[in-house]
């Protein structure tokens, strides 16, 4: 079952270059039938949190009635959550950032079909030791990366997906289409206490 979902996953991933593929002349668009494609990858998401927890993990958003037991069960609503991997732990001796700090954060941000939308660095993969991080005020965000944000350490990277409902939502912003789920890859690099100045990054 794991590997169904996995396989769903990755499916719905690659299902917009295939919409554009079928017929290069006609005037369907690679967002096509967006809404069902984004939604299949939080359904399979879910499934894989449900089957393989050690792998995959659920965060319910912040500002919603915390689960009485910390998992994913089929009567909880998928699109509350924001789903979670560690692909690097940081400093485990420090405290997550709160609702009222700000943070520097390095960050990647894509749509399902693979685009990039937004980031913070450049070339294939991170480098903490050239980068410098984006700071924001935690209240600023949209609610799925402050629902993470607030579970991660200094010096955490990890890959996000979160739904439309704790991202842009149904209209969507900018380059990014109404309903679409969310792929980040984020590595937190520095919390700073409401109060406090936010140096710059040497």
């Amino acid at each position: 079952m794991f590997k169904k979902s996995i396989h769903l996953l990755w499916a719905a991933l690659l299902g917009g270059a295939m919409f554009t593929a079928c017929d290069e002349q006609s005037e369907v668009s690679e967002y096509a039938h967006w809404k069902e494609r984004n939604q299949e990858v939080i359904d399979a998401l879910a499934d894989s949190v449900r089957q393989n927890p050690d792998e995959w993990f659920a965060l319910k958003a912040y500002d919603l009635t915390p689960d009485d037991e910390d998992n994913l069960s089929t009567a909880h609503r998928v699109n509350d959550y924001v789903y979670c991997r560690v692909m690097k732990s940081g400093d485990a001796t420090t405290t997550p950032p709160v609702f009222t700090d700000s943070i520097r954060a390095d960050y990647r941000m894509w749509l399902i079909n693979g685009e990039v939308i937004d980031q913070s660095y450049r070339g294939e993969t991170l480098d903490p030791a050239i980068s410098v991080p984006a700071k924001f005020p935690m209240t600023g965000m949209i609610t799925g990366w402050t629902t993470a944000l607030q579970h991660m350490r200094v010096g955490d990277q990890w890959t996000v997906y979160i739904p439309y409902t704790l991202g842009y939502g149904t209209k969507g912003s900018g380059a990014i289409p109404g309903y679409s789920t969310l792929k980040y890859h984020i590595h937190l690099a520095g919390v700073y206490p409401t109060g406090t100045t936010v140096p710059g990054w040497q």
